[in-house]
């Protein structure tokens, strides 16, 4: 009994300690994860890998320049990631963002990483791949 305790007690610990698998509640929480946090110059464990990131919009916290958002944390306009739409995701899919009625987004993307400079200091910064249109929703509630 107590051997089938341990077990259980590791296998739950385990998956609570799990990088992947769930959707991230926001910039910040994104950019408190270890596997993503790290100098320039280094590509970081989550770079590469399939991301599930859900963003709160408000404060007027996003551009768009093309098949490209930029998208701030509404709290922190200190971090911003990117996300690029292949040419696959049809354009109506994100065109309506600035739309007052759309008040999260959530989608699933490639995360790539890249070096940014502001003020003479170096950030690494992240772009999400949305491939699929599926992989993208515009919410909301």
């Amino acid at each position: 009994m107590r051997y089938l305790f341990f077990l259980f007690s590791i296998t739950l610990i385990l998956t609570s300690c799990s990088t992947g698998g769930s959707t991230i509640k926001g910039i910040t929480a994104f950019a408190a994860r270890t596997d993503c946090k790290g100098p320039c110059g280094k590509t970081m464990p989550c770079e590469g890998k399939p991301l599930s990131i859900e963003i709160e919009l408000r404060n007027r916290n996003v551009l768009q320049g093309g098949r490209t958002l930029f998208v701030r944390d509404p709290d922190n306009y200190d971090y911003t990631i990117k996300i690029e739409f292949a040419e696959t995701v049809p354009d109506n899919i994100y065109n309506g963002i600035m739309d007052a009625k759309y008040k999260r987004i959530r989608l699933t993307g490639i995360v790539g990483g890249y070096d940014i400079y502001v003020h003479e200091t170096c950030t690494r910064s992240y772009i999400f791949t949305v491939k699929d249109a599926k992989d993208f929703s515009l919410l909301t509630e």
